[in-house]
């Protein structure tokens, strides 16, 4: 494809006939045309803001404006932009008028055949012009960078031209001479500056390079009357024919070269030191998002290596696991920041061996000094034991509104069955000597089946006054392992189901400080628990362990809110059919049960609850299907007192 036949065409035509005529014209002799048509005044106005048009090819007369203002209007716009005119109903005569105005030619539509010549002719002008000024913006501006470049190196240049010996020193090298503009250039004043040693090799190193066309390099000590410096000077010989010939050299002052030095290591130490030192995470991005650098805090807080995520795409590495709606604010804070806005946005991110995190980001731009955009700044802050705290505060709250109100009516109600059991009993009391009345001996069951309902009655009661009255209890020091191995012994799991129960409870005693009362009502609940998660199952198995733990080396670390010491650790676990992720969260709640109509829903918020109140926590996980884990961790005592 022949760039130079390549041509884009703003045509001004009210006519589509003439319009086609004039692409076909063009076409026909080899250009390859992209072209848009206007007829309004609003549209030409719209359309001439393009700085792409090579060539206007525009009628006089048009339906709102004509030709003049065309050519009025291109030539305010874009002063050699050729513009030709092509109309039927103007004499001739007046295209001179039209010329004077700016435009590159007038053609009658009857002579239609003569514009492929015109625009081919008109478009080398054009683009010879264009070639023109953009060498000489070119040059004007590369004179003006080498100027301020010298000043903003101290690097001066000079030129000797023999044998004339015609001298010429750059701006900057008066200034790291320390002459005045006024003082006339010559060598002698440079090397006059020299020591005495130096100044006899520069002279031999001049005759040197003199004579043949060659270079030279070297670092000198200069004397000025600002005080030392030390330059690197430079020389190289040019020769034009056998007498004439020129020396064109730089002096470069690095007297402060040591210092900058100094300056810059001071100043990436400096970097390094906030960088890595800074209480947030801190990722450095590219305008792309890739990851170009991540601060100490970073990889402790994302536990990800620097080498192993450097180059990669930072939503797609690092938040690849996190949620949609976490991934969605990440990627429109990302697109904020490359419009130069600041964008926060709340995010979880979930980490390798499964624990999730939360994390407060703000993304922010770095600007150069023309306040272009060159780095994009994540600052990470690890906010995962607020929102846990927070969590738990709400859940304390709740069952401590919930344990008020269902104390008061529990208390209510039991007032309304202490009569009621009163009246049964003395019923029993008193049909028990009259055996033989027939009516009698016919209601003693219905009396002994209110009377096991009553009994019922009261122990969900007393589950709930159990529940509201958490804090009344009385604790001291046991040992969780005794009280573990006498539940077994009561409830007598094993010998009444055909469930497997496995334990491993070590030899070690597991001193706690607790109400043991309320251990008990824990153990048993869990043991309630487990049993009826395996009704429908399988070869159905509990299994129970006791070990002691680290905090840090625990699944307590992700918990957040726990005192950084040893502790118990309970584990229950069945292989029943699982708790569904979605209620998984709402298992501790009052009054929510996973048995139908068979439990009230207090067993695990009282579990909960007392745990809460020893300093401990009760943890689950479970998969549906598979079985389920509680995971429960008193505060240990070393030693019992």
């Amino acid at each position: 494809m022949d760039y130079q036949k390549k041509i884009n065409i703003l045509v001004v035509e009210d006519s589509v006939a003439s319009y086609k005529a004039i692409l076909s014209v063009l076409q026909n002799f080899g250009f390859i045309v992209t072209s848009d048509r206007v007829e309004w005044k609003a549209e030409f106005e719209n359309r001439i803001q393009d700085n792409s048009w090579d060539i206007v090819i525009s009628d006089y007369y048009l339906p709102d404006f004509d030709g003049k203002y065309v050519i009025q209007r291109i030539k305010e716009i874009n002063p050699d932009l050729p513009i030709i005119l092509i109309t039927e109903f103007i004499p001739e005569e007046f295209a001179s008028e039209y010329l004077n105005l700016g435009a590159a030619e007038f053609l009658p539509k009857s002579s239609i055949i003569k514009l492929p010549f015109v625009v081919n002719r008109e478009l080398d002008a054009y683009r010879l012009k264009q070639s023109q000024k953009k060498a000489w913006d070119m040059l004007v501006h590369g004179e003006q960078i080498l100027t301020r470049s010298q000043k903003i190196s101290h690097l001066g240049h000079f030129e000797v031209i023999f044998p004339e010996n015609n001298t010429l020193w750059s701006l900057e090298l008066y200034r790291i001479l320390g002459y005045d503009f006024s003082e006339v250039p010559m060598m002698e004043k440079v090397w006059s500056l020299l020591d005495s040693e130096e100044n006899n090799a520069i002279q031999s190193i001049w005759n040197e390079v003199s004579l043949k066309n060659t270079s030279k390099e070297l670092v000198l000590t200069l004397n000025t009357k600002i005080g030392r410096k030390k330059v690197n000077l430079w020389l190289e010989a040019e020769r034009f024919d056998e007498k004439r010939f020129r020396i064109f050299g730089t002096i470069h002052d690095i007297s402060d070269v040591s210092d900058l030095e100094s300056s810059i290591r001071f100043n990436e130490q400096l970097f390094k030191g906030i960088f890595n030192n800074s209480s947030q995470a801190i990722f450095l991005l590219d305008l792309q998002g890739h990851i170009i650098r991540m601060n100490r805090n970073a990889v402790l807080s994302f536990e990800r290596n620097e080498p192993d995520v450097q180059g990669l795409e930072l939503i797609s590495s690092i938040f690849s696991d996190s949620n949609e709606d976490s991934i969605k604010k990440l990627t429109y804070g990302m697109k904020l920041t490359l419009k130069n806005q600041r964008f926060e946005v709340l995010v979880s991110y979930r980490l390798r061996d499964g624990r999730e995190k939360y994390f407060d980001c703000d993304f922010y731009p770095l600007n150069d000094f023309y306040g272009k955009i060159i780095y994009i700044v994540l600052e990470a802050k690890d906010i995962t034991e607020k929102i846990i705290l927070e969590r738990a505060y709400a859940q304390a709250q709740k069952l401590e509104a919930l344990g008020t109100f269902a104390g008061g009516i529990a208390h209510d109600f039991n007032n309304l069955l202490t009569p009621m059991m009163a009246y049964v009993s003395f019923l029993n009391a008193e049909w028990s000597t009259n055996e033989s009345n027939e009516m009698i001996e016919k209601s003693i069951p219905a009396i002994e089946g209110i009377s096991k309902s009553l009994d019922r009655a009261k122990n969900l009661i007393q589950q709930i006054l159990t529940y509201s009255k958490i804090d009344h209890s009385s604790s001291r020091q046991i040992d969780l392992r005794e009280q573990l191995l006498q539940v077994l012994n009561e409830v007598k799991f094993v010998s009444a189901s055909k469930v497997s129960l496995f334990t491993d409870l070590g030899n070690e005693s597991a001193y706690i400080e607790a109400d043991p009362i309320q251990i008990f009502q824990i153990l048993s609940n869990l043991y309630e628990n487990s049993l009826f998660a395996l009704q429908e199952v399988k070869n159905p198995k509990i299994t129970i362990t006791l070990s002691r733990v680290l905090y840090e080396k625990s699944d307590l670390y992700q918990v957040g809110f726990m005192k950084n010491t040893e502790y118990w650790k309970l584990s229950f676990t069945d292989n029943g059919n699982g708790i569904p992720k979605e209620i998984l969260d709402k298992i501790f709640d009052p009054f929510f049960s996973t048995k139908g109509g068979k439990g009230t829903g207090l067993g695990l918020s009282i579990i909960y609850g007392i745990m809460a109140k020893m300093g401990g926590t009760i943890l689950v996980d479970s998969s549906v299907g598979k079985g389920t884990q509680f995971d429960l961790y008193f505060p240990a005592w070393k030693t019992m007192v």
